[in-house]
């Protein structure tokens, strides 16, 4: 299956973990120069689980996430440092700054503290 394909969207959002009780919001990511050109993925988490994910721009987002095909690539791939990205100006945020506060340090903790998904075993870019 090919990353962020709806297939990829579906079995990621029904196979991730849960966040942490605490959070909930709508969060958009634009991930710019794709080999489709532009994607938006919206994902709905409810007290800490995903409760939707699609593709598409949802409306009434918490939190928008800008960032390159290939970085969310090697996000995925835990190749790289969400917090570093961040900090590099590489990965874009806009919206409610407490909850990315939230999901940062969770999001840093599976990139670089524990092993990929068995998804990525099956996944073409």
């Amino acid at each position: 299956m090919h990353f962020l394909s709806e297939e990829f969207v579906s079995e990621w959002a029904n196979s991730s973990d849960p966040f942490g009780s605490s959070i909930s919001g709508l969060i958009v990511t634009k991930i710019e120069n794709g080999p489709a050109g532009k994607i938006s993925l919206t994902i709905k988490i409810h007290d800490g689980v995903i409760e939707e994910a699609y593709l598409g721009s949802g409306r009434g987002r918490d939190l928008e996430l800008t960032l390159s095909y290939d970085l969310a690539s090697s996000l995925f791939l835990h190749e790289a440092d969400p917090a570093s990205e961040y900090m590099k100006g590489n990965l874009k945020m806009s919206g409610d700054m407490k909850l990315w506060l939230q999901i940062l340090p969770l999001w840093r903790e599976r990139a670089t503290g524990s092993p990929m998904s068995e998804l990525a075993g099956r996944v073409t870019f």
